[in-house]
């Protein structure tokens, strides 16, 4: 019996919620066993059939019900909470935890703006501590509620649990990032801009932060620093970021999926982001637009507040480069976690 496309895709969505429903030990042998049997019974069902498709599959996987439902008609409770509560405790540990991280974001962004936090080193690992702290806390509460509630309500009928043991390929997880092939192009292209960094970066070093710029219409292609030494000293560790970027892309093009390896060099590649930006912040003035004084004058603008305006610019990008890396963190984390449950 073949699948198609389509219904290969959907199978393997529902096989990795079953898994994830299931002790990390019996998951792989109990998943293959339901993957066997339900084959037979589609086998049974469309014993003419060639290929069976996408919506043949929903209706066999429609009888059976959701992922929970068949992890739990092999085997007892699988952990502290139980294949009956867990899809409810996942929903809202969902929602509790996000909206407990958005709210310590929102603080600091709120301080900052403020002026109440001074963004140093210090602001920001207090941040990243309190944004563990916070997911931590929040996902130990949700967990404990829930175990009490199962415990307080075992054997006994609800039925708005009946509605999570209803198959709704909406539900279906994701698969994951390793079992996915990669994106190629996507790949191909992070590579080149890495190396376009690099070549930047190189260039930087060799002029000491000069471009060439034309000042005046009128005169040649001159020389002019734009950044500043306290930028430049930054440079060496960008290359090196950039570096690491490129190698984690041709592992992951090598191997075809992300592993352990990728997925730790992308942990230390937002680590190393948010630890340059941070340093970055307390290094100011990063460039210098002394060059545009004299076209300022000329043309009667508040040169000042002209380099206000870059420096505040610059500042904010740096904010937000701290705050998506920590994002980024959060996200990778999570679809970890999610791969493990």
């Amino acid at each position: 019996m073949k699948l198609s496309k389509n219904a290969r895709i959907l199978l393997d969505r529902y096989l990795l919620g079953v898994r994830r429903a299931l002790p990390a030990k019996k998951s792989s042998d109990i998943a293959a066993e339901f993957e066997s049997t339900l084959l037979d019974r589609l086998d049974e069902r469309y014993p003419a059939m060639a290929e069976v498709n996408e919506e043949q599959l929903k209706e066999m996987l429609q009888e059976m019900g959701s992922p929970n439902k068949v992890a739990a008609s092999y085997g007892p409770q699988r952990s502290l909470i139980g294949t009956r509560f867990f899809p409810a405790y996942l929903l809202v540990l969902r929602i509790v935890v996000p909206v407990v991280l958005g709210a310590l974001t929102l603080a600091l962004a709120v301080g900052f703006i403020a002026g109440s936090i001074t963004p140093d080193w210090k602001a920001i690992l207090e941040y990243i501590a309190s944004l563990f702290n916070g997911a931590f806390m929040a996902a130990a509460w949700v967990t404990l509620i829930f175990a009490i509630i199962e415990r307080a309500s075992e054997d006994k009928r609800i039925d708005e649990l009946e509605e999570f043991e209803k198959f709704n390929p909406k539900d279906l997880p994701e698969l994951t990032d390793t079992e996915k092939k990669p994106d190629v192009f996507g790949t191909l292209f992070e590579i080149v801009m890495s190396m376009v960094g690099l070549a930047f970066f190189t260039y930087l070093l060799s002029t000491d932060g000069s471009f060439p710029v034309y000042i005046n219409p009128a005169e040649k292609l001159g020389q002019v620093r734009i950044f500043t030494d306290s930028f430049l000293r930054f440079v060496p560790a960008m290359m090196a970021v950039a570096g690491i970027e490129i190698a984690r892309n041709v592992i992951f093009l090598s191997q075809g999926r992300k592993g352990r390896l990728t997925n730790s060099l992308q942990y230390l590649i937002h680590v190393a982001h948010i630890v340059i930006s941070v340093l970055l912040l307390g290094s100011f003035p990063l460039i210098s637009v002394d060059w545009l004084q004299g076209f300022a004058e000329t043309a009667s603008w508040d040169f000042p507040q002209i380099v206000k305006g870059i420096h505040t610019f610059i500042r904010w990008g740096l904010y937000l480069s701290i705050l998506g890396s920590v994002v980024e963190m959060i996200k990778q984390a999570g679809k970890q976690l999610r791969a493990t449950i």
